[in-house]
């Protein structure tokens, strides 16, 4: 039976090279934006006198993680997008409201990181249970940031409303939750296996798998939560 050729545009290796060029393009936007972190991440060491100047240098990764988001749910939803664009519009609309809930955020995960350095200096007892204690709180932190991120970039809750139905879908989609983190400690063991810069070139990736898995969330968001 004679089968129709398909049209310009349709083939897979047409859209697998579109996905590439998206991809790259976005990761490239992703790394100019984090510049500032970039030069602090090879000029400092991480210790407690560059603390302060490593958390300033952090400040623009957020709006850049939530642009990324922005980006990466409009690929999912709509299977093409305009990535110079797109990213741009998504920092730009967001921009204000990400720094809202990041820097909170951002200098939570610093004390908790700040501490368990403190708590692994001496190995003692009580530093061991108090290093796991404030490891599971970062680990939560975490949960909790990567649905802080899409939920930002798609909709306009107050500040404390987003925090609440992020703590929220991060105990009821357990599930998700635990893929999210387990695509995260991924990503790091690849990091620790091959470099540290690995996460600036896979970050639009990275994003992409986060949001995919996290569409049920958004979903949810989107029917119970918005008019």
């Amino acid at each position: 039976m004679y089968k129709q050729p398909k049209a310009f545009g349709q083939g897979i290796f047409f859209v697998i090279s579109n996905y590439i060029y998206w991809f790259a393009l976005t990761n490239i936007y992703f790394i100019l934006c984090n510049l500032i972190f970039l030069i602090a991440f090879m000029t400092l060491e991480p210790v407690f006198s560059n603390m302060i100047l490593i958390f300033i240098a952090l400040i623009p990764t957020g709006p850049a993680i939530t642009a990324l988001c922005f980006v990466m749910d409009k690929l999912i939803q709509e299977g093409e997008i305009s990535p110079t664009k797109d990213f741009f519009y998504g920092y730009k609309l967001n921009f204000k409201d990400t720094l809202k809930v990041w820097l909170p955020l951002l200098a939570a995960i610093f004390i908790l990181i700040m501490d368990l350095q403190y708590f692994y200096q001496e190995n003692t007892t009580f530093n061991q249970i108090m290093a796991i204690v404030f490891l599971v709180g970062l680990g939560f932190l975490i949960g909790v940031l990567l649905y802080v991120f899409p939920i930002t970039a798609k909709y306009k809750f107050r500040i404390r409303d987003t925090y609440k139905l992020s703590i929220y879908f991060s105990f009821k989609q357990i599930k998700i939750t635990t893929g999210n983190i387990g695509i995260l400690i991924i990503a790091v063991f690849l990091m620790f296996i091959t470099t540290d810069f690995l996460f600036l070139f896979i970050a639009s990736i990275l994003s992409y798998l986060l949001t995919l898995n996290s569409r049920k969330v958004m979903e949810e968001v989107q029917i119970n939560y918005t008019k």
